[in-house]
């Protein structure tokens, strides 16, 4: 009889801990739940990989933007997203639903929450009034329609070149001022 009670006394520990277990898992408050939504969301950075992308933006029914990049990696975290884009990258900037400019880079970096690109290595702006901008750094704002650099810059134009230090004008090159000029130009 005490070797019956000896051996049952395992089995009632291990059912005496499993009920005092489920007793005790419960579900969590909402200021528990709250609190871990809050850790999690904090150290949450999302990624994601595009690869030969070919992207047309519209608005208002009107192709404004045609993106080509060989490789595409955007991070998000929390609600800031940005995207890493690899080269070579090609920007067709439309106006009126007809190509208006071209942007050429070896690479860029997109933040859609400023609509902000961040152009890099041999930057080629082709408009198609005929003038040309060339840099190894360009920023444009899109909503803006601005681009600027505060680095070196060359413009070529039908009647002149001019080679300057820092940029800003619009991204058809119709408008712009430049710092520090030097270059050849003619009068006619």
């Amino acid at each position: 009889m005490q070797e019956t009670v000896i051996l049952e006394l395992p089995k009632l520990i291990i059912t005496f801990c499993i009920l005092l277990l489920i007793a005790n898992c419960g579900e969590l408050s909402e200021y528990d739940n709250q609190r871990i939504k809050e850790a999690l969301g904090d150290s949450l950075i999302t990624s994601s990989t595009s690869l030969n992308i070919n992207m047309d933006i519209m608005e208002d029914g009107l192709l404004i933007l045609n993106l080509k990049s060989s490789k595409a990696h955007t991070i998000t975290e929390q609600s800031d997203k940005t995207t890493y884009l690899s080269g070579p990258v090609e920007i067709s900037i439309f106006k009126a639903d007809s190509l208006d400019t071209e942007v050429l880079a070896d690479s860029a970096v997109y933040i859609p929450k400023d609509a902000i690109f961040q152009l890099y290595g041999n930057v080629k702006v082709l408009s198609k009034n005929g003038k040309s901008l060339f840099s190894d750094y360009l920023r444009w704002q899109r909503e803006k329609d601005e681009v600027d650099t505060p680095g070196n810059v060359i413009i070529i134009t039908e009647a002149d070149s001019i080679v300057a230090v820092g940029f800003v004008g619009d991204t058809d090159l119709t408008n712009y001022t430049l710092n520090q000029v030097t270059g050849k130009t003619q009068f006619n």
